[in-house]
C-alpha cells in the first residue's frame, strides 16, 4: 500500500496505513485487532481504503458503532464473496503459506461472509482483471483450476458487494493492483467525488 499512501498524501489526504497479522490471526482475531485501532481515529470525517483482506475486515469493522463520521470507502480487489481458490485449495498447507490462516475461512460463498452487514457509507469498488502474474503464486494455480474471470486471486463476480456506489475493473493483477497508477487516479477520484465515472477516459 506505500506507492498508494504517498499516491493520496501528494493529493492532500493525510494516510494513516494499519497493519495487522494476516497469517497468524483468524479473520474474528483479526477484527478484535484492529478495533481499537480504529476506535484510537477519534472524531471528524474519515475516509478508507482497504486492499484484499484488508477490506473485508474494514466492511465488518466499519458496519459496527464507530466514534468518527465514515466518509467514502474504497475496497480494492475484495473477495467479497470469497475466493475459488480458497475453495479448491484451502486444506492443503500450500495455501496457508501464502495466505495464513484466514485461508481456510474466504471459501467461496461462505455464509458467513454473506451474512455481514454493509457498512452505511458510499463503497466504491476497484476490480483487477489480470487472471495471471508469473511473480503471484496463486496466480499459478488459478490458470489452471479456476473457470471463472479473476484477477489471480479472486473472481471479479466475489468483488461486488450489495449497496456498493460504484465498481470498475482495470487490467490490475491481485497481488500488484495497489501499485497501479489507474488504482491511485480511481480512489482519488471517489474520495473526493463518490464516482469513479471518467477517470480512465
Amino acid at each position: 500500500m506505500r506507492r498508494l499512501a504517498h499516491g493520496l498524501e501528494q493529493a492532500g489526504f493525510e494516510p494513516l496505513p494499519i497493519g495487522y497479522p494476516s497469517r497468524t490471526h483468524s479473520i474474528a482475531e483479526l477484527i478484535d485487532h484492529l478495533r481499537p485501532r480504529l476506535a484510537a481515529l477519534g472524531t471528524g470525517r474519515v475516509h478508507f481504503v482497504g486492499h484484499s483482506l484488508g477490506g473485508i475486515l474494514l466492511r465488518a469493522l466499519l458496519a459496527e458503532p464507530v466514534p468518527f463520521t465514515i466518509g467514502r470507502f474504497v475496497m480494492v480487489a475484495p473477495p467479497n464473496r470469497g475466493a475459488y481458490v480458497v475453495t479448491r485449495l484451502g486444506r492443503y498447507p500450500l495455501l496457508h503459506r501464502f495466505f495464513g490462516r484466514p485461508a481456510v475461512e474466504l471459501f467461496r460463498d461462505a455464509p458467513w461472509l454473506a451474512g455481514w452487514p454493509v457498512p452505511a457509507c458510499e463503497i466504491g469498488i476497484i476490480a483487477g482483471s489480470r487472471g495471471f502474474h508469473p511473480l503471484a503464486p496463486v496466480s499459478w494455480a488459478n490458470a489452471l483450476l479456476n473457470p471463472h474471470a479473476h484477477d489471480g486471486t479472486v473472481e471479479l463476480d466475489s468483488t461486488h458487494l450489495a449497496g456498493m456506489r460504484d465498481h470498475i475493473v482495470i487490467a490490475a493483477n491481485h497481488t500488484y493492483i495497489c501499485d497501479h497508477p489507474d488504482t491511485l487516479r480511481l480512489t482519488l477520484a471517489f474520495l473526493t467525488s463518490g464516482s469513479f465515472a471518467d477517470r480512465l477516459a
